[in-house]
């Protein structure tokens, strides 16, 4: 009998802590935290996390390819402040969710960019990934445009999430595996300096109960970034990983029903049969990543294939 492989446990632990993180940014909000400060102070936290990362490499670092996890920083940089946005405008049990579907878009501009056929899989991904999303969302129809601005950025930040793992899974074996996860996060620390000296300097000073929800919400994002980003950096499983971490948008509903009085947020109260819809829905996103990831990992492999046999 087959045995679930132990690093799995790494983007399980990284799509709960994320969940955790997301609803902790809200709270952050709510408590008259400004996105500004929560997102810099995220950024800074996250650079200083991976900054150890760059003293314990043995794999000797070719300097003429760090354009490679510059590239990678910048885009994290853009997909992080799009989710915050999301998470401003929106209700975490709708962003969380629709997060996941950045597998769905990586699979679909690999087969655009390669010139295939997209398969049937894939065509039953992509359909999946529209109905969950209408399911998601028919709850708050009613607020028309603000509505689409949140689903609109979060699939932006979705799609550009889905480049940096693309990015990660490529690069970074061959560049130096944990140089270039530090290199990429201190170039989202950066840009936040440079973000926030280009705003005036706005003061980081935060009500205390909300500064307490605000570092709890910086460190668990950047601890769940370290695991993810460890997982597809050292174990050669993108399908389980990315199949994993997709689990993030079930959490977040579990932990919003389960514990949701205790971490301040009343969404499954306040949309009643609403938030229904939003289980529903993330229950189909989650069938749609699956199938992307597998039907990816598939396509994938038959390269390779038909690469070793022309060698």
């Amino acid at each position: 009998m087959s045995t679930i492989p132990y690093y799995l446990l790494l983007p399980l632990g990284a799509a709960i802590i994320y969940a955790l993180g997301s609803i902790a940014i809200k709270r952050a909000l709510k408590e008259e935290v400004t996105m500004d400060q929560s997102f810099h102070l995220t950024n800074f936290v996250l650079g200083a996390a991976f900054l150890p990362l760059l003293f314990i490499e043995k794999t000797p670092l070719d300097w003429t390819e760090i354009w490679r996890p510059l590239l990678m920083g910048v885009a994290f940089f853009v997909g992080t402040w799009l989710t915050f946005i999301g998470i401003k405008r929106g209700d975490v049990s709708l962003v969380t969710p629709i997060m996941g579907t950045k597998v769905v878009f990586v699979a679909i501009g690999i087969v655009l960019l390669t010139g295939k056929e997209i398969s049937p899989a894939l065509w039953v991904a992509a359909i999946l990934t529209a109905i969950g999303i209408f399911l998601t969302g028919v709850a708050d129809f009613a607020k028309g445009r603000q509505l689409l601005f949140t689903l609109l950025v979060t699939l932006a930040s979705a799609a550009i999430f889905g480049l940096c793992d693309v990015l990660v899974n490529w690069w970074a074996n061959d560049f130096g595996p944990v140089s270039f996860l530090a290199i990429g996060s201190l170039v989202v620390a950066a840009f936040s300096i440079v973000m926030w000296l280009a705003q005036g300097r706005p003061t980081m000073a935060m009500p205390r109960s909300g500064a307490t929800w605000a570092w709890w919400a910086a460190a668990m994002i950047s601890v769940q970034a370290m695991l993810i980003g460890l997982s597809l950096s050292f174990f050669d499983d993108a399908t389980g990983i990315n199949v994993v971490y997709a689990s993030r948008g079930l959490w977040v509903i579990i932990l919003v029903v389960l514990f949701g009085a205790f971490l301040g947020n009343s969404e499954h109260q306040n949309k009643g049969r609403g938030f229904l819809w939003r289980v529903f829905g993330t229950l189909v996103l989650t069938a749609a990543i699956i199938i992307a990831v597998v039907d990816r990992s598939r396509a994938e492999a038959a390269i390779l294939h038909i690469s070793n046999e022309r060698i």
